[in-house]
């Protein structure tokens, strides 16, 4: 007879909806167990006045998901959380927990006795041999109104989680860790997060608001089309980001490559998505500037983007040629399996699911 761990039910609550997913485990291998999408019906903005509209989502998530099991790890809505690094000495008579504290009190715009705050690690800085920690921070008073909502639609919460670490979580799973540090990004609808970490620890973490939803709407906008998302998607999947745009924006490190996209529709779409993705790379400069001046670290080994980066046909690349790094975008469906009643209930794209894959790794030890 086979023996499957129970694993709880990961909720990865976004502003629009809700990616809910569960795994199972025999020998040292996953494998998805059941997995469910529901739309909210209004964006999630304040979670206290969203109550009515979660509770009713997590009630019909309950009943048609088939989970197993009402125990739950949660996503804590992104923005909705602190996050920021800080660097202290512990002094004298003092615990590292009152140095954290301390500093901590300096950076939140809101009394240290109404957050919930967690750091997921302790670095030592190189250059001024002070001791660096990132600090993730949320109003206590929000984490107990979800707790609030989970509990009265039917989940027992085990534990509340941040996306960018369920991401690392979920690339060590994956891949092999080193000394030399890696880049993840992950790519959401509205928001999303570059983290920068080794085997030691976590060097650097932002959020930052961009995401498919700003790709999407520039398309439309641009070409006149409905506020859906279908034809705007099946052109980012079709053609996608010319490679050829970095090398005319005066990459000196790129060889202008064969075109991919030689169509005039191909052409028309990259000339509009390239200011939005060079946003994008806005982002991973300034990350990777942060760690060279502070860290004095200037080698990267790779790149790794998640969620929504596989629908934009060619990303990888660009990001590769813009960044000088090598650059992949993890498909998850050749690197987790599934069940496979899910091929034909969930339409075999386990791509959105990818956040609240990392969260379902994470192990609750009672259970």
């Amino acid at each position: 007879m086979s023996y499957f761990k129970k694993y709880p039910i990961a909720f990865d609550i976004g502003f629009h909806d809700i990616h809910a997913l569960q795994l199972e485990k025999k020998a040292d291998s996953f494998r998805v167990r059941a997995m469910f999408h529901q739309k909210l019906e209004r964006a999630l903005v304040d979670i206290k006045q969203s109550r009515q509209d979660l509770l009713k989502t997590l009630k019909t998530i309950k009943k048609n998901a088939g989970f197993k099991s009402n125990r739950a790890v949660i996503h804590f809505p992104a923005h909705k959380v602190l996050s920021f690094p800080v660097e202290f000495e512990v002094k004298k008579n003092e615990t590292l927990d009152d140095a954290i504290i301390r500093e901590v009190e300096q950076n939140l715009p809101y009394p240290v006795k109404d957050a919930v705050i967690d750091y997921p690690s302790i670095t030592k800085s190189k250059k001024n041999n002070l001791q660096k920690v990132i600090i993730i921070s949320v109003k206590r008073s929000d984490i107990e109104e979800l707790l609030s909502v989970f509990k009265k639609a039917g989940f027992e919460a085990d534990a509340v989680d941040f996306r960018p670490i369920s991401s690392i979580r979920l690339h060590q799973y994956l891949f092999d860790v080193s000394s030399r540090p890696s880049v993840i990004c992950y790519i959401g609808s509205k928001e999303s997060s570059v983290q920068i970490f080794n085997n030691k620890g976590i060097l650097a973490m932002n959020k930052f608001s961009w995401g498919m939803n700003q790709v999407i709407t520039k398309l439309n906008v641009n070409l006149g089309f409905e506020e859906t998302k279908t034809n705007a998607l099946n052109l980012l999947r079709q053609h996608g980001i010319n490679l050829t745009s970095s090398y005319s924006q005066g990459s000196k490190t790129a060889q202008p490559p064969d075109d991919p996209h030689a169509g005039k529709t191909g052409r028309i779409v990259s000339r509009i998505i390239t200011p939005s993705i060079e946003e994008l790379v806005f982002e991973f400069h300034k990350i990777l500037g942060y760690i060279r001046n502070k860290e004095d670290i200037h080698e990267i080994n790779d790149i790794s983007l998640y969620g929504s980066a596989l629908m934009i046909k060619g990303l990888d690349q660009y990001i590769q040629i813009r960044m000088n790094i090598p650059t992949t975008t993890v498909n998850l469906m050749d690197q987790i399996d599934t069940r496979k009643n899910l091929l034909t209930d969930v339409s075999n794209d386990i791509t959105p699911f990818a956040a609240a894959l990392g969260l379902a790794m994470r192990e609750i030890p009672w259970l």
